[in-house]
């Protein structure tokens, strides 16, 4: 691991693609001492689910590793690299000779001209601005993540990189609706790399900007876990609620049931709970008609 923002940026590969295929972190390379950041393989019948992760989900459109900068890349470090690459292919290939050609992408966060010129890349035709294709035979492109448009189909993919670019990354996704799906795969990845940086203390300015601007997410995180929990105690509830009702009296009405499992008041499904097990089936169907009646649902 080269810094804490480049596990930022395995977690969010991970955490945007565990859904739509496998991914691997830190996968093993066979016969060398290094690993591959992200290793993914694409389930074809989640593509739909791709389209939703923007510029990422069409990096993950075939297999690939993802190997993430969060400041510019050296020719050295980019010779690695592709090294690296080409040892994942070899095994891949000595392993299923069926198996589809593997695709390197390069995320850098600065603009590493030596290394553009080297691999020969070219700009992607069809791609957003950024994003560079070196030779066929390789496999392999680099995409400068300073250079992509600032919009949301980009915001996955920027929230990897680090300096200006994470920055603005931040500023975005703080600005996403409540239910967009950005929101899902980034509100774990960020508190945790800014628990990472506060455990032992922010060691630049960078990291200390991190910590400041990642607090409210943080509280939201907290409180989306705590309404997730508390969300799965009621459904946990309305189920005991169900299950001791037919129980002591056959199945339960549908009407009834339907009320039962709308009902969002815990002190309120705790008093059905005890009336299922101890009263009459008729107290039990009052109870949650003067329950629906009153609104607390």
């Amino acid at each position: 691991m080269r810094n804490r923002f480049d596990r930022l940026a395995k977690d969010v590969a991970q955490e945007g693609l565990t859904t739509t295929g496998k991914v691997v972190t830190n996968a093993e390379v066979a016969g060398e001492t290094q690993h591959a950041d992200v290793w993914y393989e694409p389930d074809p019948a989640r593509a739909s689910e791709r389209e939703r992760l923007g510029l990422l989900g069409r990096l993950a459109e075939t297999a690939c590793t993802i190997e993430a900068y969060s400041d510019t890349p050296s020719t050295e470090e980019a010779r690695a690299c592709v090294e690296k690459h080409l040892a994942v292919w070899r095994d891949r290939a000595a392993r299923d000779r069926a198996a589809e050609a593997l695709f390197l992408w390069m995320l850098s966060t600065g603009r590493p001209a030596a290394v553009l010129d080297g691999l020969c890349t070219a700009r992607m035709p069809g791609w957003p601005g950024g994003v560079y294709e070196g030779p066929g035979l390789l496999r392999t492109a680099l995409v400068v993540l300073s250079e992509l448009p600032r919009e949301r189909s980009t915001l996955l993919i920027r929230l990897m990189g680090g300096g200006r670019v994470l920055r603005e990354a931040i500023e975005d996704f703080r600005r996403l609706p409540l239910d967009a799906p950005e929101r899902a795969i980034g509100l774990g990845p960020l508190p945790r790399c800014r628990a990472a940086i506060a455990e032992v203390g922010p060691a630049t300015p960078e990291e200390e900007e991190i910590v400041m601007t990642t607090q409210e997410l943080v509280e939201q995180f907290i409180e989306q876990g705590r309404k997730q929990g508390l969300a799965q105690g009621m459904a946990q509830m309305a189920r005991a609620t169900i299950e001791l009702y037919e129980a002591r009296f056959g199945p339960m009405p549908t009407a009834l049931r339907s009320d039962v499992e709308a009902m969002h008041d815990l002190p309120t499904l705790h008093a059905w709970l005890l009336l299922a097990g101890t009263g009459t089936r008729e107290e039990v169907h009052d109870a949650v008609a003067a329950g629906t009646a009153g609104g607390s649902s």
